[in-house]
């Protein structure tokens, strides 16, 4: 588990958990900055019955959070560099494993008054704002379209065969189309970036719950654990990071 520092404008934490899988195949990091105050958060999840997906994921998180870093500004500028050189250095590794790895990635970069975020497969990104939801990235998935089609219900979208069938992710090609999106932060608002070990055996509430505590990554690290549980022997990889804009953040600007 990590945190962030005190001083910080923002609560942050990643948590993550092996689950019933042998191998880890979720990567997540964080990168904050005081000048200019911004904030990066990222999450990939190797996609299995794949080679390399550790790898890849690996490949994606660290372009992201390297690339960032060089340029750390809160606009879509930044994140496209950062999801170009994560698709760059992902099919670079999968050139390596007879470009067959394949991992998801969503990314948020924001200050105190904007957030801008992208993402690839079924990696998510929740908004909540004071207990509900204002944000949720759409899954790149077979079952998400089945579900806008009204083809299954989204418990069944959620839970069913179709939902791991991604047709869009990093690999082999370096020129993936992605959307960047944008929105208002408030003081208080939370960002949540997580996997689908995460994601599929938790409620939005009980992740809204989670991002009011007073200290959060004590509570993402419980949800956690309640993922891995309630799978029942069959968890996946889970990976969960988010961040929290404190309420007295433009105050100490």
């Amino acid at each position: 588990m990590l945190s962030s520092q005190s001083d910080s404008l923002w609560d942050v934490a990643v948590v993550q958990r092996l689950g019933d899988r042998s191998l880890q195949e979720d990567r997540a990091g964080f990168r904050l900055m005081d000048e200019p105050a911004s904030c990066l958060l990222v999450a990939a999840d190797g996609l299995g019955g794949h080679r390399g997906g550790d790898a890849a994921a690996a490949a994606a998180v660290n372009a992201v959070c390297t690339t960032w870093e060089s340029q750390p500004e809160a606009d879509p500028a930044a994140l496209r560099r950062c999801i170009n050189q994560a698709q760059e250095s992902v099919a670079k590794v999968s050139a390596n494993y007879g470009n067959d790895a394949r991992t998801t990635c969503v990314a948020v970069v924001l200050d105190s008054n904007v957030a801008y975020w992208s993402h690839l497969g079924d990696s998510r990104l929740y908004g909540f704002r004071q207990g509900d939801t204002i944000h949720r990235t759409k899954d790149h998935s077979v079952a998400r379209l089945m579900f806008e089609m009204g083809e299954l219900s989204e418990e069944e979208a959620n839970n069913g065969p179709e939902q791991g069938r991604l047709y869009k992710s990093l690999g082999p090609d370096a020129a993936q189309e992605f959307k960047v999106a944008e929105a208002p932060v408030r003081p208080g608002d939370g960002f949540l970036l997580c996997t689908d070990g995460f994601w599929v055996s938790l409620s939005e509430t009980e992740m809204a719950t989670a991002m009011l505590a007073e200290n959060l990554e004590e509570a993402l690290s419980d949800l956690a654990e309640l993922a891995v549980n309630r799978s029942n022997g069959h968890s996946d990889n889970v990976t969960v990071c988010a961040a929290r804009l404190r309420y007295d953040a433009r105050l100490t600007q």
